[in-house]
């Protein structure tokens, strides 16, 4: 479908134009005259051009599922390294009121000996671009724009975008990562009230960082999603000195589910009727003292098929430092009115847009059994001359199982999950700011009788490297 916005073509040569003539000013011989070189450089004044090359090296492993294997085989599902090269341009705004953004991203595999289809397809890994939402990793095309959108201000308070962008995540609608952002197709007005930021979003098009278009949701067939227009409304901003703020709500207009896969032929073979959803968002933190945080969040989302009424996850999160060393206990609850895992996003279907939920614990599992009560804990070290470490503990128990009547992908009484970092970023220099990061997981399941193996273990090693032009 042709965008409502921009063509692909005209965007990649802004982007190509802007890219070039970023880094020096114009001349005053410029052919095109004094007044476009005054344009010019009025544009270029407090523009920014930046990049990030990313080398993430990935082994993950599961014990279920493993092809011509038995359950609780150990497994190695993703197995790869796999680059991104970024760049990302920011204008300045002529005559003060409009700029532009554009942002762009090459990826692909330096090796890839993941788990593969039938087509001798590897799993998408979500660092390169794939042909699909699950399979192709680096067999996508090698460049996605991320980002390209004219953006404009009307005095302080005032100021919005629109083309390909993002959400800026006041409200209910946030963006799907990975070392790059999802693209929504959309627009963006906020406006400063006091303390408080409000923040209107729609958008009618959206496609995960690793996927070229919507196509690539049909194409994976258990992902086959459509829906018509997101839009959230947001305000966020300081109540007190200590005490901060932010509401949302939203709506997905015409959502409509795939209903059955026929996997021997490869096909959908139906759809839910098109429903509509909303999402709700509050949130509030609290500044005990100089060193201590509470904070609370909710996210809840009403789908009539997900669902069949409300899905929600709720938590607590507790903050503190202590001179070089820092604390964090999360304390997370998620329940859904037909007992099914909850995903906190208005669209259940993974990967297509995502919400604004705060509780993230990079530790495998995404603790969103309906019924689950989890606790995370995380001790951290800054050594100070750019090495730095963290030691994390979760848990969570109180899901019904399959036999219950409870709907998921895992059928399990427990979890918990062990998970640690060391990370050193260099401190000067040419390579300033470059970061080196081992991440480890080891997740393990206390599975319902019958059910099958769930444990999974994650070592990954990534390789950060940014600079500014």
């Amino acid at each position: 479908m042709e965008s409502k916005f921009f063509k692909v073509s005209a965007l990649t040569a802004a982007m190509v134009g802007a890219l070039s003539a970023a880094p020096v000013m114009a001349t005053e011989d410029s052919a095109a005259g004094p007044e476009y070189v005054t344009a010019v450089n009025e544009f270029l004044d407090d523009s920014t051009l930046a990049g990030v090359a990313v080398v993430d090296t990935r082994a993950r492993t599961r014990t279920t599922g493993k092809p011509g294997g038995q359950d609780g085989d150990t497994w190695s599902r993703l197995n790869y390294s796999a680059y991104n090269l970024i760049l990302d341009f920011t204008s300045g705004y002529h005559n003060g009121w409009l700029g532009a953004d554009v942002g762009g991203y090459i990826s692909g595999d330096l090796y890839n000996e993941s788990a593969q289809n039938g087509d001798g397809e590897y799993l998408a890994n979500e660092i390169s671009t794939a042909k699909n939402l699950d399979w192709g990793s680096g067999e996508g095309k090698t460049v996605k724009i991320t980002k390209a959108a004219l953006k404009f201000k009307a005095g302080e308070n005032v100021d919005g975008r629109f083309g390909f962008t993002q959400a800026n995540g006041n409200g209910v609608l946030g963006n799907v990562w990975s070392f790059v952002p999802g693209t929504y197709r959309g627009a963006e007005l906020n406006a400063n009230i006091g303390n408080f930021k409000a923040t209107y979003f729609i958008a009618d098009n959206y496609t995960a960082p690793w996927i070229l278009t919507e196509q690539g949701y049909a194409d994976a067939l258990w992902a086959d999603t459509s829906w018509g227009i997101a839009h959230s409304l947001g305000l966020q901003g300081n109540a007190t000195e200590d005490l901060y703020l932010q509401f949302g709500i939203g709506q997905v207009t015409d959502v409509k589910y795939q209903n059955g896969v026929d996997w021997a032929n490869n096909v959908v073979t139906g759809y839910h009727d098109a429903i509509d959803t909303t999402g709700y968002k509050v949130y509030a933190k609290y500044n005990i003292n100089d060193t201590m945080s509470i904070a609370y969040d909710f996210y809840g989302t009403n789908d009539d098929v997900q669902y069949e009424g409300l899905g929600y996850t709720t938590g607590l999160s507790f903050n503190a430092k202590f001179g070089q060393f820092s604390w964090m206990t999360d304390l997370n609850y998620a329940k859904s009115d037909n007992d099914r895992d909850v995903n906190p996003r208005m669209i259940y279907t993974y990967g297509m847009t995502n919400g604004t939920y705060s509780l993230w614990w990079d530790a495998l599992s995404d603790w969103n059994k309906s019924g689950e009560v989890s606790i995370y804990n995380r001790l951290s070290y800054d050594q100070g001359d750019g090495w730095n470490y963290y030691l994390g503990f979760g848990y969570g128990s109180g899901g019904k199982s399959a036999a219950e009547g409870a709907k998921g992908d895992w059928d399990y009484e427990s979890e918990y999950a062990v998970n640690g970092t060391v990370s050193y970023s260099v401190q000067n220099g040419a390579l300033k700011g470059s970061t080196l990061r081992l991440h480890a997981t080891m997740l393990e399941r206390d599975e319902y009788a019958g059910a099958a193996s769930a444990d999974e273990t994650d070592v990954r090693f990534q390789v950060i490297i940014p600079y500014t032009f």
